[in-house]
């Protein structure tokens, strides 16, 4: 019986290929190919008997074609009234007919056609056009052969089909009739002409459904007339089995309608290379429970959405906005996830969940758009789901980001006028959205914490008090003083006039009037809140689990850390929730602003500009927290760390933010000022790099009596990394011994003091795993470093000057000797501890180079590893010491798994963990989770360039597999899935046990939900031993 308690918390040189230098964000600047294919929509509407049923002093049918004739009539089309979408009717049809037919072909909604469009839906009339059968399945089939231009099944049986020349019917059927574009050719015609199938072009269905099927049973029987001509008579299942799909049913509850194929064909269409169609159902006054399953059955199995609606023109009208809005939406990118963790109920997070987002600037300029918003998790059924302050699903499952009608909490439920000047968004349900902040939607910039943040003008901005005019970022900044006391020569202007210009507009004046309404004094710039690039959020609850105040602390590339009230609804002090507390620019960023400012100089990137350069970075790094006692009085603190901002990490005493929110205490600031040399560094930070590694908080026995709280992190990133020299097989950094990062720090946590430095082979940026023993205090920690080498640092009851660093694996290279192009390990292992026998868990990649423009790294073979670590044992007792050495992990002390099948014990048992094969050019680009006895990590696989391609994204896919033997734990045989949605580099895996509708719940993010924001109930023996951080604890009595 197993017990398991987890503790969660391209210049190309002629002659020669000069090496260049590379950036995670080349993901999302680099030039790609676009498409403008228009979405093709298949609107089938339900005409069946149940459309004249009276409600409401009128019918269902009157109220049907009200709301999609409005619909329609509202569509938008570009500015030079060319087509958004392409849109279809197809109607069931009429007896003695059995399925559906093209009452109007899919063509471009362009101005013109959008009123031929409105007049048809406006003159369908409630008897002449009622079809005979509720047929879904055999619509559905029809839909199929009609998007893949093959011959029809029943549709050319029907007289008012949309053929050339067709004479039946109104006049507002023959003048659709005489549009280009027809579905069949000639009355004769038994071969559908297709829409547009581009390369890139999105093809949906709209199901608009008015009750009970007539028939269930696969959904009825066609006579042969209506069957292939080797069939004397035919179901949909038939049907759909002549056709090469999947006729296994699926399971829906209630089951009376789950012999309909409608479903099945949802299925097979989505899953259909050529067509992928997605399809929504909207079910117009649901009666029938069996009904409603099978309807959401449809939506769900084509990741599209289901739609509950009264028969009522407004609520009808509001869905389809909402689903055409989710069609025409547009890629947005996102950072990471962050949950608050409660400070009384232990090992629950409370139910926020905090995004912060970006959005590249479409020309490669500098200044990038930003926020953070806020979301929480709504139970759905027997699973979970992200949702908005309304309590609406928030994700779109086509982009896998947020839905465009959602609106998260801080933003206003009623419409503005804040962006009149600059309309934006695709929220069709709510008039006039495209110039407001409600609702935000997918769009980045609007609504959330740059909705507050625009909303005041008085801010509390500090910076380090300048105690070096010559070189500010050499200043000892042990105090903070207003940022206005910069000064020009820091700023690096010459004039006070241009110094006022730039601290106005930095603390969020709209000097420039962005929003051209001639107030340039008085009011905050629409383009105030900065990137959330790589800056991993920290939300601290300092109240209860009953009555939260939370406070979340970020960093963004506008030279801003901040401090913002992140309560739902509840103020702090005198701050709204969504408001900032106050925010902190550092000296590192002063001259960085100008750039900014100006927005002309764009960001370099492979194949881009001529002139450009690097992004300008603020406080980019992950934030982390230190609660508990120092010397007897609870303090709170946090450190921010910066990436490629610098090489420094700034602590801050926190500790009173309810009593004073914006009364923040610096107290230190560590690390080194200059990006080439060591040259005034605080004491012991010589060497450290660009600081990418979060710093962790421990207790160790050998110091301080175990009370003093410590800080760990790695010596970060140099910038010898970012070489490719574009030769498949060449070299993929520039590094030597003189770099810098190749350290782990350790640090007392209250006064920034180094207590120890351990040295490594190369930069460490990832975090170090530490392992606790009983009583909460260091036995080990574990890194890896950007060789591809994995360490192991013992504290145990030694002082630090005993304490020891040992390199356990050497993976970088296929053996131990080095190699030109190496393996690098950008992220934090998971460690499984079984007594004193250790997993470890990591995969390798390059996150830094995610395009395959950069072929040094897209010639590495990475994999994911298992390691067996035996701290305890001798080496003499392991297995496989001949591989490359007793004390040394290597590849060829390892198991490779490089097919679907999974390793046997007796295989494993000779090996000294294992390691899974990926794809070409595949690389891990996340850490690693492990939660219920499967380890979770995401991958991406960069798109090979192709003239036309629809994206330059490339592949993300989320792998779950056992961590004893790499078995799929992906309820598949794959090991893993491709994620939804085009959202580049997936971001770590986070979650814990969160209490949803009184229940407390294991949810995870980014561990393989439906897309990387939809939340993933995880399920096990107790969800009570649930993990929140990297260590799990595997215990087999």
């Amino acid at each position: 019986m197993k017990n398991f308690i987890r503790r969660l918390l391209a210049v190309v040189a002629i002659l020669v290929h000069a090496p260049v230098f590379a950036e995670d964000i080349d993901l999302f600047i680099s030039a790609s190919a676009s498409s403008t294919d228009v979405p093709n929509v298949l609107i089938i509407l339900d005409n069946t008997a149940n459309w004249n049923t009276p409600i409401n002093g009128t019918t269902r049918f009157a109220q049907e074609k009200a709301a999609l004739a409005a619909t329609v009539a509202s569509l938008p089309v570009n500015a030079n009234g060319s087509a958004k979408f392409n849109v279809g009717i197809m109607l069931f049809g009429e007896s003695p007919v059995k399925g559906g037919y093209v009452r109007a072909a899919i063509r471009p909604l362009n101005s013109s056609n959008k009123i031929i469009y409105t007049n048809l839906i406006n003159s369908l009339d409630n008897n002449s056009d009622k079809g005979a059968n509720a047929l879904y399945g055999y619509s559905m089939a029809e839909a199929y052969r009609y998007f893949s231009g093959m011959p029809e099944y029943v549709g050319a049986d029907e007289p008012k089909r949309d053929y050339l020349g067709n004479i039946t019917g109104t006049a507002q059927s023959k003048a659709v009739y005489a549009i280009a574009g027809n579905a069949f050719t000639l009355s004769t015609s038994k071969v559908y002409t297709p829409p547009s199938l581009g390369l890139c072009v999105k093809n949906f269905i709209i199901f608009l459904s008015n009750g009970k099927v007539d028939n269930s049973d696969n959904d009825g029987t066609a006579p042969s007339s209506q069957c292939p001509s080797n069939l004397k008579s035919c179901t949909a299942k038939d049907l759909l089995k002549i056709s090469g799909g999947n006729t296994v049913d699926i399971p829906i509850n209630p089951t009376g309608e789950s012999t309909n194929m409608a479903n099945e064909w949802a299925r097979f269409m989505k899953e259909t290379p050529a067509l992928g169609i997605t399809t929504y159902a909207v079910d117009i006054g649901p009666t029938d429970a069996d009904h409603t399953a099978l309807l959401k059955s449809m939506a769900s199995v084509s990741s599209g959405k289901y739609f509950s609606t009264a028969a009522d023109t407004s609520e009808i009208s509001n869905a389809l906005n909402n689903i055409f809005s989710e069609i025409q939406s547009v890629n947005s990118v996102f950072t990471s996830v962050s949950l608050p963790l409660s400070v009384n109920t232990q090992g629950t997070l409370l139910n926020q969940v905090f995004v912060g987002m970006f959005r590249p600037d479409p020309d490669a300029n500098p200044r990038w758009a930003g926020n953070l918003k806020q979301y929480k998790i709504g139970a759905v059924g027997s699973g979970v789901q992200l949702q908005d302050a309304d309590g609406n699903n928030a994700v779109n499952s086509l982009t896998g980001f947020i839905t465009e009608c959602a609106r998260s909490f801080w933003t206003p439920s009623t419409v503005d006028t804040a962006w009149s000047s600059s309309p934006r968004g695709d929220c069709l349900a709510v008039a006039n959205s495209r110039i407001s902040n409600y609702p935000d939607g997918n769009i980045v910039e609007k609504g959330a914490q740059a909705y507050k943040l625009r909303s005041t003008i008085a801010r509390t901005v500090k910076t380090c008090n300048p105690t070096s005019l010559i070189n500010p970022i050499m200043a000892s900044c042990t105090t903070l003083t207003d940022f206005s006391n910069v000064t020009a020569d820091m700023l690096g202007v010459t004039t006070s006039a241009e110094r006022d210009a730039l601290i106005n507009w930095a603390t969020g004046l709209d000097t420039k009037d962005e929003n051209i309404n001639g107030v340039t004094t008085a009011e905050t710039r629409l383009s105030v809140h900065g990137d959330v690039l790589h800056s991993r959020p920290v939300a601290i609850n300092f109240g209860t689990a009953q009555t939260p105040q939370v406070v979340v602390f970020y960093g963004g590339n506008d030279g801003m850390l901040r401090a913002v009230n992140g309560n739902q609804t509840a103020a702090i002090g005198s701050f709204a929730a969504g408001s900032e507390l106050w925010s902190f620019v550092p000296p590192e960023f002063y001259t960085k602003i100008k750039r900014l400012y100006d927005n002309t100089t764009p960001i370099s990137f492979p194949n881009g500009p001529i002139g450009g350069a690097a992004k300008p970075y603020g406080i980019d790094g992950p934030i982390t927290s230190f609660k508990g006692d120092i010397g007897g009085v609870s303090k709170t603190f946090i450190y921010a760390s910066m990436r490629r901002g610098g090489r420094a990490l700034y602590g801050f005493d926190v500790t009173n933010s309810l009593t004073a929110p914006s009364s923040p205490t610096l107290k230190w600031k560590i690390g080194c000022p200059n990006a080439a040399n060591d040259t005034d560094c605080t004491t012991g930070m010589s060497g450290i790099g660009q600081t990418w590694s979060p710093p962790q908080t421990l207790l160790a026995t050998g110091y301080g009596s175990g009370a003093s709280p410590l800080l760990i992190m790695g010596g970060g990133y140099d910038n010898c990394e970012d070489t490719d020299v574009l030769l498949a097989g060449g070299a993929n950094h520039s590094c030597t011994i003189l770099s810098k990062g190749k350290k782990v720090f350790v640090v007392n946590a209250d006064t920034g003091a180094v207590v120890k430095t351990f040295d490594t082979d190369r930069g460490v940026v990832a975090e170090q795993l530490v392992v606790s023993d009983s009583a909460g205090r260091a036995k080990y920690a574990y890194t890896a470093d950007l060789g591809g080498n994995v360490y192991r640092m013992t504290f145990g009851a030694l002082s630090p000057a005993n304490w020891t660093i040992q390199k356990i694996a050497s993976l970088g290279c296929d053996t131990t000797a080095p190699c030109t192009a190496n393996r690098k390990f950008m992220f934090v292992p998971s460690v499984v501890a079984n007594g004193d026998v250790y997993t470890i868990l990591l995969g390798s990649g390059d996150r830094e180079k995610p395009i395959s423009y950069y072929a040094a790294t897209k010639s590495v073979t990475n994999y994911f590893f298992s390691l067996t670590d035996k701290p305890t044992v001798s080496a003499a007792v392991w297995p496989g010491n001949a591989d490359c050495g007793a004390f040394i992990i290597c590849k060829n002390s390892l198991l490779g798994i490089t097919t679907s099948a999974t390793p046997s014990a007796a295989d494993l048992a000779n090996k000294k963990g294992w390691y899974l094969g990926l794809a070409s050019t595949e690389q891990v680009v996340t850490s690693a989770l492990t939660a219920f006895d499967a380890v979770v990590f995401s991958t991406h696989q960069p798109a090979v360039p192709v003239a036309g391609s629809c994206s330059n994204l490339g592949t993300p896919r989320v792998y779950n597999v056992g961590f004893t033997n790499g078995s799929s734990t992906n309820g598949t045989t794959d090991r893993f899935a491709v994620i939804p949605g085009t959202i580049g580099l997936a971001p770590d895996p986070t979650g814990g046990v969160i209490t949803v509708d009184g229940i407390d719940r294991v949810v995870c993010f980014s561990c393989g939900g439906s897309t990387i924001l939809s939340p993933k109930l995880l399920t096990g023996r107790a969800a009570s031993s649930a993990a929140k951080g990297r260590l799990y604890w595997y215990i087999q009595k």
